[in-house]
């Protein structure tokens, strides 16, 4: 019982009948128990949150009947289920031992000896899970548990019931993101294939003691699944090429666990129990065919049947649950970090929501015509001056929606300020900028440019090819609106030529005149000039590829000015500093000398984007 924790206050002392002896570990499925049966035999039991949906608890007490018909065979036996005060709980082996995760990460890869018996193990209990019409959807090495009879597969079951997860089952994707295959990962039809592709992840792990899919944020690494090759090290042969098999990106072509467990026998591996039968229909995640639709005879409403806790059984196996996994640190490094079915944040933050209806921006869709290697090149070359200019011009506390690749390639960047925008995103609202890919113009239409954001601050390519940075405007604004704020940067922008305190070149006073001046630049002048006397030679920084919000951001300013009766060294840092004391609103991005193609030094101050539109 190493690792198990004292009960807290708050905790029940008895559930069902099974008194409850401590802490196992808690999870964002619920809590789990070390309980004793009344016959004293061990058992886990998981308590999950409370829940007053009749359907969800009808759907649990049907997903429990049908997992307690997986053969026992490396997996931890369901016996028992029911509700405890408005609280689902599932009863099933306790096994005394550490999940494979714990052992991988304490005490390095496994040895080839020992992955045989893991690999076989594992492949045994996926094969009775898919036999009985089953998905496990949530394979990996923390629901992998080393007992003291081998490896035992737990957890298997209850990631479709609504509400039983951290997931929003049947809404969105459910799983583990660096264990979950690319259709599961995209929200599509799931079936056994992304269990064998799971399977083939945790084997990697398990082998060289890393994933064969990284990337430094969790989007990075879903694009890494969607889009890149595995890198699976030097795993024994013959396992080493059937795990490069079930990471294949096609699920019909991903070897079945029973004809991988075949395939691992034939080679001399040693079988821990007979070979699975065939699945008499494909298991899949799909509500109407999973076990759960399935008829089945008719719970209780209060229990499945299975070892009663006033009966116990004789010479049960030690029975566990998955959660002696839950001893995991749910803190622990970046392998912890990704166990959350979602990560949802709000504005600012990441956000990776993964809807099931359809694929994401960004991805092809199956039957779309072919696409010519001239096509992909233009496409990699404008993302990739997008995401650069991106990078160098965007204040990071601005948040950027992006479809799902543009997203992950600026999170490999570090710009974590993105909002992806699936095929369920119904508005890009929340987010300060839109990367306007040919993906996500055809998921809005002219509702881009009509009502969220006619703005548009930068272009890059052309053609289908062509990506644009387009701006959202306050609710209500319209692209006739641009049109006035144009009107009135002009009249703003003429009065500065009235200061007598400013002075500007040819080349600004046309600039000035034309309106194309970021608003912020005028307010900061004038009120430099205020104090002394200043001269404006140029501006610049203007956004490549036009566009009504594509405005001026930068300034050149002369670094002496008789009239302000101050040395140059002492004027440059006069000016440099009365910038930077600006509110965060308008403080300059950057100040700093130039020296200009025709040898004349300047003080530049410039802003990032996204600039205001209209005077405030």
């Amino acid at each position: 019982m190493s690792g198990m924790l004292p009960l807290r206050e708050t905790d029940p002392r008895e559930v069902g009948g099974y008194g409850l002896v401590g802490r196992l570990g808690e999870g964002g499925q619920g809590v789990v128990f070390l309980a004793l049966s009344s016959a004293g035999t061990r058992v886990a039991v998981k308590v999950l949150p409370a829940t007053s949906d009749s359907q969800v608890r009808s759907r649990f007490l049907k997903e429990v009947a049908a997992a307690q018909r997986v053969a026992r065979f490396c997996t931890a036996q369901v016996l028992d289920a029911g509700i405890f005060e408005r609280r689902p709980f599932i009863v099933s082996e306790y096994v005394s031992g550490p999940s494979l995760v714990e052992v991988v990460e304490r005490d390095g890869p496994r040895s080839s000896s020992a992955m045989e018996r893991i690999a076989i193990a594992t492949l045994t209990a996926l094969g009775a899970v898919h036999a009985v019409g089953m998905v496990h959807r949530d394979f990996k090495p923390g629901n992998v548990l080393l007992g003291p009879d081998g490896p035992v597969v737990i957890d298997f079951g209850l990631a479709v019931v609504p509400g039983m997860t951290t997931g929003l089952s049947g809404q969105a994707a459910v799983g583990t993101p660096a264990y979950m295959a690319p259709e599961q990962l995209a929200g599509e039809r799931v079936t056994a294939a992304a269990d064998m592709w799971s399977w083939a992840v945790s084997m990697t792990f398990a082998g060289t003691g890393k994933l064969p899919f990284r990337g430094e944020s969790l989007t990075a690494m879903a694009f890494a699944i969607l889009h890149g090759e595995p890198s699976v090290g030097s795993l024994p042969e013959p396992l080493g090429s059937l795990v490069r098999r079930c990471l294949n990106k096609d699920p019909a072509v991903r070897p079945s666990a029973r004809d991988a467990l075949s395939e691992l026998v034939a080679a001399g591996g040693l079988p821990m129990g007979p070979l699975p039968p065939q699945p008499v229909t494909p298991a899949t995640d799909d509500e109407e065919s999973s076990p759960s639709a399935a008829p089945l005879e008719a719970p209780g409403p209060q229990r499945i049947a299975g070892a009663s806790p006033k009966r116990g059984r004789a010479g049960d196996k030690p029975e566990h649950a998955r959660g002696s996994s839950g001893r995991v640190r749910w803190s622990r490094r970046a392998t912890a970090l990704l166990a959350s079915v979602l990560l949802i944040g709000g504005a600012g933050g990441l956000t990776l929501i993964l809807s099931r209806h359809g694929p994401l921006p960004g991805r092809r869709p199956a039957g779309s015509h072919a696409v010519s290697s001239q096509e992909l090149a233009a496409e990699a070359a404008a993302r990739t001056r997008a995401i650069t200019w991106i990078l160098q011009e965007v204040s990071r506390a601005a948040v950027v929606s992006c479809d799902f690749q543009v997203c992950a390639d600026l999170a490999q960047r570090g710009f974590l300020s993105t909002k992806p925008l699936g095929p369920g995103s119904t508005d890009p609202l929340g987010s300060v900028l839109v990367v306007a890919t040919a993906a996500i113009r055809a998921q809005f239409g002219s509702r881009l440019a009509s009502v969220y954001a006619p703005a548009v601050i930068a272009s890059f390519g052309s053609g289908k090819a062509r990506i644009e940075i387009r701006e959202l405007l306050p609710s209500g604004t319209t692209a006739q609106a641009l049109q006035a704020d144009l009107r009135a940067r002009k009249t703003s922008d003429a009065q500065l030529l009235t200061n007598s305190h400013i002075t500007v070149s040819a080349t600004a006073r046309a600039q000035l005149l034309s309106g194309d001046i970021d608003p912020r630049l005028p307010m900061l002048l004038a009120a430099m000039a205020a104090f002394y006397p200043v001269r404006i030679v140029d501006f610049g920084g203007q956004s490549p590829g036009g566009g009504p919000a594509s405005l001026l951001r930068s300034v050149d300013l002369a670094t002496h000015v008789s009239a302000a009766h101050l040395a140059a060294p002492a004027y440059i840092n006069w000016m440099k500093s009365f910038a930077g004391t600006q509110q965060a609103e308008y403080l300059p991005a950057s100040s700093g000398l130039v020296t200009l193609p025709a040898g004349k030094t300047v003080l530049r101050i410039g802003f990032d984007v996204p600039s205001p539109l209209s005077q405030p």
